[in-house]
């Protein structure tokens, strides 16, 4: 997933909430979402902070639209 965020020129940590994921194919946003549960790992709650700035959100509808599209 760390190959996938740096060539999407994010960081790991609470930057990746703020990604723009409107061109991310599925690989890219599922990268989002390993990125922020291992985050959980090393911090406690911060799975639920992406989740409660809506970044988990944005993630699945952009994984629904791939899927859909």
């Amino acid at each position: 997933y760390r190959e996938v965020l740096n060539r999407n020129h994010l960081q790991w940590g609470t930057e990746m909430g703020s990604a723009d994921v409107s061109g991310f194919d599925a690989e890219d946003v599922l990268a989002l979402l390993t990125g922020a549960i291992r985050a959980e790992r090393f911090c406690d709650g911060a799975f639920a902070s992406f989740a409660r700035s809506g970044a988990i959100d944005r993630w699945l509808r952009r994984l629904k639209e791939i899927d859909e599209g």
